[in-house]
């Protein structure tokens, strides 16, 4: 027992893991401060989502055109396009970004972004949306808030992000 002690104990300082461990670690490790980011852009989320539907001056709802869905063109792309996998997927476009974060669950999809590509997602989501079959319920500079018969959805910008969600609960 005291040899295998000893064989730890020689283990160069430098070939130990420092401060980094997966991402579910305690304070201070990777998944501890992202998961302080993500909570932040979800309490973002939820609270511009609230306030901007209590305090919507903005245009009446938007439907879709009784004629059906148009489909928009290039360079705009569908999430289901980026990868996502659950529905709607087919029916949430997004000009050509880098997602910073994205998540793809059968009740919530979720992309975030850096703010410098906020105003053309949020230009996209504006002109895309109707046309596909979503209700715009909410409009405000940064934030908007969509539906359909099963979906909701949340768009807002925040400090150094953008936060785009859908959910069906």
């Amino acid at each position: 027992m005291k040899t295998r002690e000893k064989a730890v104990e020689k283990v160069p300082q430098s070939h130990k893991r420092r401060g980094v461990r997966g991402t579910s670690g305690g304070p201070g490790t990777i998944g501890d401060v992202v998961g302080k980011r993500w909570a932040a852009v979800v309490v973002g989320v939820l609270l511009l989502a609230g306030c901007t539907a209590s305090a919507n001056t903005g245009p009446t709802p938007t439907t879709p055109a009784a004629t059906g869905m148009a489909t928009p063109t290039p360079p705009v792309r569908s999430l289901a396009d980026l990868g996502y996998t659950h529905t709607p997927a087919n029916r949430i476009w997004l000009p050509a970004v880098a997602l910073t974060y994205t998540a793809d669950q059968p009740n919530a999809l979720i992309a975030v972004g850096g703010v410098a590509q906020a105003g053309a997602v949020e230009d996209c989501l504006r002109t895309t949306l109707p046309s596909l079959g979503w209700t715009i319920t909410a409009d405000a500079p940064g934030a908007l808030l969509f539906e359909d018969a099963e979906w909701h959805g949340a768009y807002v910008v925040g400090t150094d992000t953008w936060a785009l969600t859908v959910r069906n609960d």
